[in-house]
């Protein structure tokens, strides 16, 4: 049994900043020259073991789908997200905060 207060997860999830698609609610996911969005419905599905997901890139013309790899370190920010190409190594982001 974990001794991390379980709550604490939650209150650090409640906080971050949401975006409004289409009816549809977003996290922003960061990284140093990307970003991402992530349905708040599919961030319960999130391991530290990698799993195929659907992300979403804002264009010019909207929200464009983009297949992708990713896994997060528990009890954090961070999220690795890969690319699905020949050598797209996993790459940090992170969930932006409310400000």
């Amino acid at each position: 049994m974990s001794n991390i207060d379980n709550s604490l997860i939650d209150a650090n999830i409640r906080n971050r900043k949401t975006y409004l698609f289409d009816d549809t609610t977003y996290y922003k996911v960061r990284g140093k020259k990307s970003y991402f969005y992530i349905k708040v419905s599919n961030f319960d599905e999130l391991t530290s073991h990698q799993i195929n997901m659907t992300l979403y890139e804002y264009t010019a013309s909207g929200l464009v789908k983009v297949r992708a790899y990713v896994k997060s370190i528990d009890y954090s920010d961070i999220l690795l997200i890969s690319t699905p190409t020949v050598s797209s190594p996993f790459k940090m982001h992170y969930l932006e905060m409310r400000v």
